[in-house]
C-alpha cells in the first residue's frame, strides 16, 4: 500500500522540478536614433525631430510608443508630445520657437515603449540661436592733442536677420572729452562716426574709451584707446611761472577789455549815424524808415535793450504827429 502513495509524491515532485525549471522569456532590447534638424529664419525656427526604433539586429519595431520632451536652456519645459513608428520603425515631430526665445542649448529626451521590449532612452541636444548684431571700431587707439579733434568709425552688423534700431552711445569717456555718435541710431548693417573733442583742460594719459550699441535687451560694446598728449598751449603755460605767468593773464585779461570797447564804440558810431538821419529829416516816411532801422539794430545786437525802448516811444510819437 505504500509503494503507490511513495510514487504519487515522487510523480509530484517532478512536476514541480519541471514547472520550476520551464524557462521565461526575456524581454527584447531595442534602440532609438534620432536627430533634429532645425530651420531657422528671422521669424523664429522650425525643429523637426526624426528617428528610428530597431532591434539589435537593425530590425524595424513597428507601433512603439515614442514619448518626445524638449526643454530650453534654463531647464523649462517648452515641448510634450507622443508619437508612434510606422512599419519601417520611423517617427517624426516638429515644434516651432518664436524669435525671442532664449539662445542657447535645446535638450530633448527620448523615450521609446512596447511591450515585450525594454524600455529605450535617447538624450538630443541643438542650439538655437537668435537674431542678433555686432559692433566692431575701425582702430583700436585714436591719439589726440589736449585741443584737437578727431574722428573713428563703428561698424554694426546684422547677424541672422536682425532689422531692429541699435543705439551707439559712448561710456567711460574721460573728463574733458566729448564723445558723440554720428547718427546716433542706426538700423544694421550700418556705420556710424564717432567724433572725439578733447578740451584744453582734458588731463594727458592713455584712456579706454567703450561704445556700447543697445537694442531691446540686446547689448553689445567695443573699446578704443584714447591718448591724449600736451597741446601746445597747455606745455608752453606749464613753463610760465611767477611774473611771466602773471602777465600772461593781465595780457589777456586787458585784451578782453579792448575788445569789448571796440564793441560798444562800434555801437555808439551806429547810434550816432541813426540820430543823425532822423535829424535831418522828420517826415513820416523819415520817421518809419528811423523805427525800421532801430529794429534791425538791436536784432543784431548793435543798440542795447534800454536804448532800444527809449528811442521807440519817442519815434513812435513823432511817427504819430507827422501823420
Amino acid at each position: 500500500m505504500r509503494t503507490p502513495i511513495i510514487h504519487g509524491v515522487l510523480i509530484a515532485l517532478l512536476l514541480i522540478s519541471l514547472a520550476s525549471s520551464t524557462p521565461v522569456l526575456a524581454a527584447k532590447k531595442m534602440q532609438i536614433q534620432a536627430s533634429f534638424n532645425p530651420t531657422q529664419t528671422e521669424r523664429g525656427a522650425t525643429i523637426l525631430i526624426s528617428g528610428r526604433v530597431f532591434e539589435l539586429n537593425n530590425a524595424s519595431v513597428s507601433n512603439a510608443v515614442i514619448s518626445i520632451q524638449v526643454n530650453n536652456p534654463q531647464g523649462t519645459t517648452i515641448h510634450v508630445t507622443i508619437a508612434y513608428t510606422n512599419l519601417q520603425g520611423v517617427f517624426k515631430d516638429s515644434f516651432s520657437l518664436a524669435p525671442n526665445s532664449p539662445g542657447g542649448n535645446y535638450t530633448a529626451f527620448v523615450v521609446a515603449d512596447k511591450p515585450g521590449y525594454d524600455t529605450a532612452r535617447l538624450t538630443l541636444t541643438f542650439t538655437f540661436s537668435t537674431p542678433d548684431f555686432s559692433i566692431e571700431s575701425s582702430v583700436s587707439s585714436l591719439s589726440l592733442k589736449q585741443g584737437d579733434t578727431g574722428s573713428l568709425t563703428v561698424t554694426v552688423l546684422s547677424l541672422r536677420g536682425f532689422k531692429d534700431t541699435v543705439n551707439v552711445t559712448a561710456i567711460d569717456q574721460p573728463p574733458g572729452v566729448t564723445v558723440q555718435s554720428n547718427p546716433a541710431s542706426l538700423v544694421p548693417s550700418g556705420t556710424a562716426t564717432i567724433n572725439v573733442a578733447v578740451s584744453f583742460s582734458a588731463p594727458a594719459g592713455n584712456y579706454t574709451v567703450t561704445i556700447l550699441a543697445v537694442s531691446g535687451s540686446l547689448t553689445h560694446k567695443t573699446s578704443f584707446q584714447l591718448i591724449i598728449t600736451q597741446g601746445p598751449f597747455q606745455a608752453n603755460f606749464m613753463f610760465l611761472t611767477g611774473g611771466a605767468g602773471s602777465v600772461i593773464i593781465v595780457l589777456a585779461a586787458l585784451g578782453l577789455i579792448l575788445r569789448s570797447r571796440g564793441r560798444r564804440r562800434q555801437k555808439e558810431a551806429v547810434l550816432e549815424e541813426l540820430l543823425k538821419q532822423a535829424s535831418a529829416d522828420t517826415g513820416y516816411v523819415a520817421t518809419a524808415r528811423v523805427i525800421a532801422r532801430l529794429e534791425e539794430l538791436r536784432a543784431m545786437g548793435k543798440v542795447d535793450e534800454s536804448t532800444y525802448q527809449r528811442l521807440r516811444k519817442e519815434y513812435e510819437k513823432r511817427l504819430e504827429k507827422s501823420r
